[in-house]
């Protein structure tokens, strides 16, 4: 047994974090994200285990699993310190595994509510409303804004994994990403209201007769939206592509009934 607990270093955590970046690059339906998984783990397995130890740690994390790629980083930080307990000898590889099954499920749906229904819609609807502004940087504002938030999120869970180990669970829950999901709900139908306000001025100052008995249709319309997705029985994405759709529908129809383009 080792008498002192190995440690892998800030480079080779560093290395995990690069290879982290490649987690969905060999996903499959049979064991889902293992092999991203493993290859992430290999650099910390290489410097904690040799031979026999080293193959049998590579198996382990071999096994299935499923998560945000995001949120996975926080237990891969954590995985290479329980290894490293593993390898000292105070600790059994049944830990790593548990730990892994446990935190797989809830970090998943953490994951893809906050980046995929929240984050990402939020900043999309605000480039394009960049976009209609005349702001032809706001596709790069997106991908700063977005990128700024998930590399966090990644650093942050590999380094505080390693650091806490199975206690950056309590961690992850004080970002309060459901919070802020539940905000970035409002805050993007917030920017989608002020995308339709600049549409409408845009429609109205070039001649195009706007409204003329459809507003309480219109009031109606965006009232009942507006309670479905209070409800949260209307999802973003739904949302978005139906206010999408709508604008098409709306622009065609009054361009059908008052048509612009004839002098």
């Amino acid at each position: 047994m080792t008498t002192t607990r190995p440690r892998v270093g800030g480079f080779v955590l560093l290395q995990v974090l690069w290879k982290s970046f490649f987690f969905l690059a060999a996903a499959n339906y049979q064991r889902m994200q293992n092999v991203g998984f493993a290859t992430c783990m290999l650099p910390a397995l290489r410097r904690l285990h040799r031979g026999p130890e080293l193959r049998a740690a590579l198996e382990r994390h071999l096994e299935f699993f499923n998560s945000h790629p995001y949120m996975a980083c926080a237990v891969l930080g954590a995985a290479v310190r329980m290894e490293e307990d593993i390898a000292a000898g105070t600790a059994s590889p049944e830990r790593v595994r548990a730990f892994k099954r446990t935190m797989m499920g809830p970090l998943a749906a953490l994951g893809d509510g906050f980046f995929w229904t929240s984050l990402k819609p939020f900043c999309a609807a605000c480039a394009v409303l960049g976009l209609l502004l005349g702001h032809a940087w706001a596709p790069i504002g997106f991908l700063a804004l977005y990128n700024a938030c998930h590399l966090s999120v990644r650093v942050f869970g590999i380094f505080r994994g390693y650091r806490v180990a199975e206690q950056v669970a309590i961690d992850l829950n004080r970002l309060r990403l459901v919070r802020l999901s539940d905000w970035a709900h409002v805050l993007t139908g917030l920017v989608l209201g002020v995308v339709a306000a600049q549409q409408a001025f845009v429609a109205r100052t070039s001649g195009l007769a706007l409204g003329d008995g459809l507003e309480p249709f219109l009031l109606g319309t965006l009232t009942v939206i507006s309670f479905l997705c209070l409800k949260r029985q209307l999802p973003m994405l739904a949302l978005l592509y139906a206010f999408a759709l709508g604008c098409i529908v709306f622009v065609l129809g009054m361009q059908s009934i008052f048509p612009i383009l004839g002098g």
